[in-house]
């Protein structure tokens, strides 16, 4: 699959206020394209962050004053990256640093949440199928379907009718064909939780794998800070502050992998990893950061069907965790088969 033996390919799109930046490192000898910037040397590392939109951070050598001066803050990033002609995106969002140290361009930038509020309102036939459902509410609020497993494609027999927020009403639909969903950048991924084993991908020393997962044995106790009120009419408390016990924290995941980079993979993603002290089925439940095309994933081990769904489950609160804070209130879905 992948291996050192591909050339590393990084492609950047930067967009100005006087035109697309286009980069490409290494330099493409066979790209003759006069505004592609070829050859610059990119160097590039992405960080997943606890409840905020991941950041990734991009440092470029060699350019010239004028095309320095042409990027500003809060202009548009595309971060594509693999080996060879096998790319895909990493990240896309926008610049919210930057500065330049020594003739390096240094840029630090952040995802930008997809618009999860955006309402749509729509109607739909009798004899409607999900994915036509799924597919039209994507495109109006902004998304692309990149993956739609859904283990029924439900039929609305009397139609249905839509309004409310755009991804959430997709959620739903996606729920009635007892399917799951993720979202990276502008892409939908929908699958569910009959494992297919011709496509999870298999992670070994041969396909990526660089060295033994290491296992995570450690449960903590979180405790946060609270501060005690004070009233006007007593003294104030020679304890102000008091830690409070908030319970102890679940695993979160079994192992932190190290691999090379392999573009495909997101969160909720089934692995067979396979190592010299490991072979087992995997979901992964966070990609921790990828730096010098490599990725450091944590992982479940998923034994059966159960374990899948309580995964994604656990997954899928954790991201509407994320996004509850503000969300407009969602109207009833009308028209059910």
């Amino acid at each position: 699959m992948l291996n050192k033996l591909f050339l590393e390919r990084t492609e950047l799109k930067i967009e100005t206020d006087e035109g697309d930046l286009n980069f490409i490192f290494p330099k493409d000898f066979g790209l003759t394209d006069p505004t592609v910037i070829n050859g610059v040397e990119i160097k590039w590392t992405y960080k997943s962050v606890n409840e905020e939109p991941n950041e990734f951070d991009i440092e470029i050598k060699g350019l010239t004053n004028t095309t320095v001066a042409k990027i500003k803050l809060k202009n548009s990033v595309r971060l594509v990256a693999g080996y060879g002609a096998d790319i895909g995106v990493i990240a896309s969002g926008i610049i919210t640093k930057k500065e330049v140290e020594k003739g390096t361009l240094k840029l630090k930038c952040r995802e930008v949440l997809a618009n999860f509020k955006k309402l749509v309102s729509s109607a739909y036939a009798p004899g409607t199928n999900a994915s036509t459902i799924i597919n039209d509410l994507a495109s109006k609020c902004g998304f692309t379907v990149k993956q739609c497993e859904l283990k029924t494609d439900k039929v609305y027999s009397i139609g249905e009718s839509i309004l409310g927020s755009g991804l959430y009403e997709i959620g739903q639909i996606v729920k009635d064909c007892n399917s799951q969903m993720t979202t990276k950048n502008d892409f939908i991924y929908i699958y569910h939780n009959e494992v297919d084993t011709e496509k999870i991908i298999k992670l070994s020393y041969q396909s990526g794998l660089l060295e033994e997962p290491k296992p995570q044995n450690v449960e903590e106790i979180s405790y946060k800070v609270e501060k005690k009120k004070e009233e006007k009419t007593t003294k104030k408390s020679k304890k102000a502050e008091e830690k409070k016990e908030t319970g102890k924290e679940e695993l979160k995941y079994d192992y932190e992998v190290k691999s090379l980079l392999i573009y495909q993979l997101k969160k909720g993603d089934l692995i067979e990893l396979l190592s010299n002290e490991i072979s087992t089925i995997c979901q992964i439940v966070e990609i921790s950061d990828i730096s010098d095309f490599v990725m450091n994933l944590k992982v479940r081990v998923v034994n059966n069907t159960s374990d899948i769904e309580k995964n994604n489950a656990e997954l899928k609160e954790k991201k509407s965790a994320k996004n509850t804070k503000g969300k407009s209130t969602q109207t009833k879905r009308k028209g059910k088969k």
